[in-house]
């Protein structure tokens, strides 16, 4: 008969599970930039003060980018050589922060503070998976925490009572 034909292993329970982790990671990581995209631009109209209607404005801006690039990215690439990590733990990065429609300025800027952390974290963790979108990712967390520091600040110039 003819020469054997080589297979390839089957991928592993384990790595299935990885690249699965891994895509509803990225595809909750979209969703929570296009959340805060839509927050910040909901906020961006209704902020009575010029600098922060802008800031929030950029923001809305900065988080549709982050969602694009986000979606450009498969599990693939988000897999290191060597060995994967055995557990993710991205819910425990995912605060579900609820913005009420009610909210003072105020309190949109904890909410805001509050995703921007989380998105940080998230991406934190991502980048230390290694692989092609480790600098990214890097890169998105540092952004993150940018975000979070015009935020703080914005936050700390305001009188409590607004």
């Amino acid at each position: 008969m003819g020469a054997a034909l080589e297979v390839a292993p089957a991928p592993t329970l384990k790595g299935v599970q990885v690249k699965d982790d891994l895509k509803r990671a990225l595809e909750s990581a979209v969703v929570k930039e296009v959340e805060a995209e839509a927050f910040y631009r909901s906020w961006s109209e209704r902020a009575k003060d010029p600098g922060v209607k802008k800031l929030f404005s950029e923001l809305a801006v900065w988080e549709h980018e982050h969602a694009e690039k986000l979606s450009r990215i498969t599990p693939d690439e988000l897999i290191a050589q060597g060995q994967a990590p055995q557990d993710l733990k991205i819910p425990d990065l995912l605060v579900d922060m609820k913005a009420r429609p009610d909210m003072t300025l105020l309190e949109a800027l904890a909410v805001a503070i509050k995703r921007e952390q989380a998105a940080a974290s998230l991406y934190e963790g991502m980048a230390m998976l290694g692989g092609p979108a480790r600098e990214l990712f890097s890169a998105l967390a540092e952004e993150e925490r940018r975000h979070k520091r015009l935020l703080e600040n914005e936050y700390d110039d305001l009188p409590t009572e607004n």
